[in-house]
């Protein structure tokens, strides 16, 4: 899959007429970048003798960001596949089937962790705009702007799968999930937004 090859290779299928990749792998495309981001501030703050009362606390940032992203770089080719393996239900099973629900189901998998995982590194990218290397505050602000539209990227593939799944408990619990996120991530980044801007200020 594409986890092993060029970039290039990616982006040309994306932009191809051909269903997959999609928005779903393009969004954690766009939270690996963003994670990424947050582990180069991270390796620039762990070590440095100004930020030493800080270390701890950004190598547990640190940490967070690796597994994110091993976790996002995963779920480009999960997206892929659960799409393709949709596709194929939608030809060979019965409209309001329980077999073409449960595909419906697989494919709004990926994009809804996604979703959790973009707002989790968001909240940890917070504390990273206020104890990491202000020498790359950017940075941080860059990874906020992208992991919060990563998670509003991944929404909308929550969305349209959900919108064909008649399991009211289902579709309450990914509701229930997403629903306060919408409101809390757009703040939050503006909140760090402001926070850089401080910093650049000075």
């Amino acid at each position: 899959m594409y986890i092993d090859r060029p970039l290039k290779d990616y982006f040309e299928d994306l932009a191809a007429r051909t269903p997959a990749p999609g928005g779903g792998s393009a969004a954690a495309l766009a939270a690996a970048t963003g994670v990424s981001l947050m582990s180069m501030v991270a390796n620039y703050t762990i070590g440095n003798p100004k930020y030493k009362e800080f270390e701890e606390r950004i190598a547990n940032i640190s940490l967070k960001a690796e597994q994110a992203r091993s976790a996002l770089l995963g779920l480009i080719d999960e997206d892929v596949l659960a799409y393709s393996r949709l596709s194929k239900a939608m030809k060979d099973k019965p409209k309001g089937s329980p077999e073409l629900e449960e595909a419906f189901k697989d494919a709004l998998t990926p994009p809804f962790e996604i979703c959790k995982i973009a707002s989790d590194c968001l909240r940890h990218c917070a504390l990273l705009a206020d104890l990491g290397n202000k020498n790359l505050i950017t940075d941080t602000a860059i990874a906020a702007i992208m992991l919060e539209g990563a998670f509003f990227s991944a929404k909308f593939n929550v969305y349209i799968n959900l919108k064909y799944i008649k399991d009211i408990d289902y579709v309450g619990r990914i509701h229930g999930v997403l629903a306060p996120l919408e409101e809390e991530l757009p703040k939050l980044k503006e909140e760090i937004l402001e926070k850089c801007e401080d910093v650049i200020a000075k």
